[in-house]
């Protein structure tokens, strides 16, 4: 939104639209220049001619922070696989029209649900969220640019003692390489999924690995490329468990683990984004925390675990806050731009027949910014356009998702302060009655 204020009041100026630079504007009361944020446009060309059935446009582009930036990012998608994975995540994840609940808090009838079911729907458990989650970034992301792995773990019981069935098991598995064939993923996620949850929860194996096949280490099946940018995202909805003690027991030697395997991480020159799903991630687990503290990476409480796919979606890996697009000729914003982890995005902006002038503004996470002019002609054409009116469907329903996550997000923010607040108030009530 404050890139659009910032870019309306612009145009109303007549202020003329740079491309590539971080420069203050002339009165704007700064004078050091920050990292410039490249902006490129793919479409529409300019002063081509657009044609559609709709009055809007599509358009499409890349803006990365920082300038060139590097060339590209590897991402490996680490999921948590474990049996906790099982339970209802509160959202319908499946489209069905019916959200899967936990049968042992509501009112069944005795052996109408196997004694192991946590969800009444079957895919609108935890893991099938996270699955959900991970197809919907892949849709967002540029293959030219990013490559993509998957790892899982978990951590296989004994049945009788509670500890790991073996002292040199592999609690995580590396699915799929990176790899810039995205339906390799989408197969491997089925795959996930027909597996279902199971075992343990072993942080520390699914960093580990991750950060083998980041760093091309000797025994990695990824290719390595140095000057790619390496990201991790964590998703779990527990603690770790594993590799120290019982499965149902959160040791802190689990927890040491985790992190040790963070730090060899981070002079890997890997960032761990951690996301925490379910009620846990009010308390700030520490593991997942910390693992993305030394890192330099991110920590996202998602407390409903069904909004994981729009917290997943949020993450910046370009570090791009926001994307504007205004058409000047019509004074119209496009009322809604999908912003991609890797800096693509993609809007479609109202026009009318004839030329239009439109302006792209992006700003980057340390306020630097860049616009582009770009000025074309438009037509309606008669028919046609039933892929384009999809794709505008389903970038309004991610949009709406993101903004109803972004507004959960401010809110329990909200309750939280005001947690805090009604502490510190006590505390000063009862220092004063004494």
């Amino acid at each position: 939104m404050r890139a659009l204020i910032l870019l309306f009041l612009a145009c109303l100026l007549g202020v003329s639209a740079w491309a590539e630079t971080g420069a203050v504007q002339p009165g704007a009361g700064g004078s050091a220049a920050k990292a410039p944020v490249k902006l490129v446009i793919e479409t529409p060309a300019p002063g081509g001619r657009v044609e559609s059935k709709m009055h809007m446009a599509e358009v499409r582009g890349t803006a990365i922070a920082g300038g060139d930036g590097p060339r590209g990012y590897d991402v490996m998608l680490v999921v948590d696989v474990s049996k906790s994975t099982r339970n209802a995540s509160g959202a319908d994840v499946d489209g069905d029209n019916e959200i899967g609940e936990d049968p042992t808090l509501g009112l069944y009838a005795p052996g109408e649900f196997d004694e192991d079911v946590r969800s009444t729907d079957p895919e609108d458990t935890i893991l099938h969220a996270e699955a959900k989650a991970a197809l919907t970034l892949l849709d967002g992301l540029d293959p030219r640019r990013v490559r993509v792995g998957l790892v899982t773990f978990s951590g296989a019981v004994d049945p009788k003692t509670g500890l790991r069935r073996a002292p040199e098991q592999q609690d995580a598995t590396l699915q799929v390489p990176l790899t810039d064939d995205y339906d390799r993923i989408r197969g491997a996620l089925a795959t996930m999924l027909a597996k279902g949850p199971h075992g343990a929860t072993n942080f520390s194996a699914g960093i580990r690995l991750a950060t083998r096949e980041l760093a091309g280490m000797s025994s990695a099946r990824s290719q390595p490329r140095p000057d790619f940018k390496k990201v991790v995202l964590f998703l779990t909805d527990g603690f770790p468990s594993f590799p120290a003690g019982r499965a149902d027991v959160s040791d802190p030697e689990d927890l040491e683990a985790a992190v040790r395997s963070a730090k060899v991480a981070q002079t890997a020159g890997i960032r761990i984004n951690s996301f925490a799903l379910g009620t846990n991630a009010l308390t700030r687990p520490k593991a997942a925390t910390e693992i993305a503290r030394v890192t330099l990476g991110t920590f996202t409480p998602v407390v409903e675990p069904g909004s994981i796919v729009a917290a997943l979606h949020s993450v910046s890996f370009a570090n791009v806050e926001d994307v504007g697009i205004i058409n000047v000729t019509t004074r119209e914003e496009a009322p809604d731009v999908q912003l991609n982890p890797d800096g693509s995005f993609i809007a479609f902006v109202p026009v009318q027949e004839g030329r239009n002038r439109i302006i792209v503004n992006a700003v980057a996470s340390d306020g630097s910014q860049a616009n582009r002019e770009l000025v074309f002609e438009f037509g309606l054409k008669e028919s046609g356009d039933l892929a384009k009116q999809r794709e505008l469907d389903r970038l309004r329903k991610m949009t709406d998702e993101l903004k109803r996550y972004r507004l959960a997000q401010e809110m329990e923010r909200a309750r939280e302060r005001s947690r805090r607040m009604k502490q510190i108030l006590e505390i000063e009530v009862d220092r004063s009655a004494r």
